[in-house]
């Protein structure tokens, strides 16, 4: 029993002391560069539903195959987060960033509730070229951002392709949707937001309220997605000042929801920052290494 007990303890240590190892290198030291299998960027395109999409996709450093994060922005997509891809990268992590269809000069239409689909596409594309890029097939998370946020748990929660699912400061279109119907100023905000953002195709305010009110609310409140993220780790993040989506609105709810289902394993945190993290960079990209190289590497 002793004997037990002590290889448990001496594997949690030996985990903890690899998580913050790689914390520690993310943050402050840039890797020695293996000679064949240097870190490394490359340039993407791949298609969702026939629309070619750009992306970027961070190499780390070593023959691999590595565990891949694929980072999604949010609405629409001004904060990219990079310094996070970056981060993820030193600590052994290859990291995916692209654009959806319709945003940034990708092809298509932007539309809310196409995003899922072009995580997919870009999952399937890190698969479907896993040896090239030097990546384990098997150990792909999502790091999404606002409405990259919605997009990481929207496709976590129908996919089994991927077993981590990571969203700082989610939006929750279903909160979103409700507030629009119900006429509060702070949804109907982001209507008029929305006609502002020319550079995503085809999407302004009219075309957003036809989307929410047009979808299932099964298909666009996070609160409910929790069935489909049981046997994944989940790991959701807010900042205190957030004003764009208040936590006790927005995000303390969902995190209520999930907190409820013992099957999901799930971490969560509240840090000071705006929506965007301002003030706690570093904070926020020790806590999502902290999270990957302890649970999905």
């Amino acid at each position: 029993m002793r004997i037990a007990l002590l290889t448990i303890l001496m594997g949690w240590f030996a985990g903890t002391a690899a998580a913050s190892t790689d914390v520690s290198a993310a943050l402050g030291k840039d890797p020695v560069p293996d000679p064949a299998f240097p870190p490394a960027v490359e340039e993407l395109t791949f298609e969702s539903h026939g629309a070619r999409l750009p992306g970027l996709l961070y190499l780390a450093n070593g023959k691999g195959p590595h565990p891949t994060v694929v980072l999604l922005h949010g609405l629409p997509g001004n904060e990219k987060n990079l310094d996070i891809a970056q981060a993820v990268r030193r600590a052994g992590f290859n990291a995916m960033f692209f654009h959806y269809r319709g945003a940034w000069g990708a092809e298509g239409s932007y539309r809310l509730t196409g995003l899922a689909d072009d995580v997919e596409a870009a999952v399937n594309f890190l698969r479907d070229n896993a040896p090239r890029y030097r990546v384990a097939s098997d150990k792909i998370s999502l790091l999404g951002h606002s409405m990259g946020g919605f997009a990481a748990l929207a496709f976590g929660q129908r996919s089994s392709a991927v077993a981590c699912v990571g969203a700082m400061a989610p939006a929750n279109l279903g909160a979103m949707a409700a507030g629009i119907e119900s006429g509060d100023p702070a949804s109907l905000g982001f209507l008029t937001y929305a006609d502002a953002l020319f550079m995503l195709a085809d999407f302004d305010g009219r075309e957003m309220r036809k989307e929410l009110t047009a979808v299932p609310v099964k298909e666009l409140d996070t609160r409910l997605f929790g069935p489909g993220l049981r046997g994944k780790s989940v790991f959701m993040i807010t900042g205190s000042q957030d004003k764009v989506l208040p936590p006790a609105t927005v995000f303390d709810p969902v995190v209520n929801a999930y907190r409820g289902d013992e099957a999901i394993d799930l971490a969560h945190h509240t840090i000071p920052g705006d929506h965007s993290f301002s003030q706690s960079r570093i904070r926020l990209t020790r806590l999502v290494i902290e999270w990957l190289a302890s649970r999905c590497k």
